[in-house]
This record gives C-alpha cells, structure tokens and sequence, in this order.
C-alpha cells in the first residue's frame, strides 16, 4: 500500500524540515501516490489525485480569494496534501485564509520551518512507493 500522509511525516528526510500541521489532520491517512515539487498555482489540472504537493509558495497568490481557490482545486482532484517550506515567503506563518481553506477540505497542509532538499524528500518518498508497487 501507498504510504500515507502521516507515514511522510515521520520520515527523517521530512523530519529535519521540522513539519507542522497547520490544518487538515483529519486527512494524515490519505496515501500519497507520487510526489510533485511545483511553484504553480494553477497546477491542479494536471494532477490525477493521491500526489503530495511540496512548495516553497513564491509563487503562489498574496490575495485571499486566490488562496482559497488553490486549495479547493487541489482538494477537488484528490491531492493528498500539500507542504510548504516557510523559509522564502511566508516565515511568519501561513495565511489564514490558506489554513481554513485547508481545514474545510480536510486537506492536510503542513509547513516546515527549515530549508528542506525536496528532491530529498522526493527521493525517500519515491522509494516508498516503489515499495508499494505489486
């Protein structure tokens, strides 16, 4: 079986990163299919669901409204979840609107507070679900 949220979240590579759950818990046993790393905002389309989005977010919107869009077109084609890395925008948090949008979609979103390699974290992910494969 595809690992799930929550399993990622204990990875050392994911670890080191210092992760925190800022909305969505009630998500962490969603499975993670595959591993996309994208500064898109309009990346939904082309995702097929079960993917764990890692952003740094300098390119995703500063207005409210765009923000709760992202979120609810990466929960309505079944993202898993969704990691921001705080270091390059937001260092002081999340913007609320981003965080409620997360938490009504029961869509896990997690930060984390230091600079993390995500090809790293692709890479451990990735051997997981290879792992997974029949």
């Amino acid at each position: 079986m595809y690992p799930t949220v929550g399993e990622v979240l204990e990875l050392p590579v994911v670890r080191r990163g210092l992760p925190r759950v800022v909305a969505g818990a009630s998500g962490l046993d969603r499975r993670v299919r595959w591993v996309h790393a994208a500064e898109l905002v309009d990346i939904a389309h082309l995702l097929r669901g079960g993917e764990l989005v890692l952003t740094t977010g300098i390119a995703l919107p500063a207005d409210e409204r765009s923000l709760t869009r992202y979120v609810d077109e990466l929960a309505n084609v079944g993202t898993a979840g969704v990691v921001v890395e705080l270091v390059r925008r937001w260092s002081g948090g999340l913007p609320p609107a981003m965080v409620a949008a997360a938490e009504r979609r029961a869509l896990p979103l997690i930060t984390l507070a230091r600079e993390t390699r995500y090809v790293a974290v692709t890479e451990a992910i990735g051997s997981l679900i290879v792992a997974a494969q029949p």
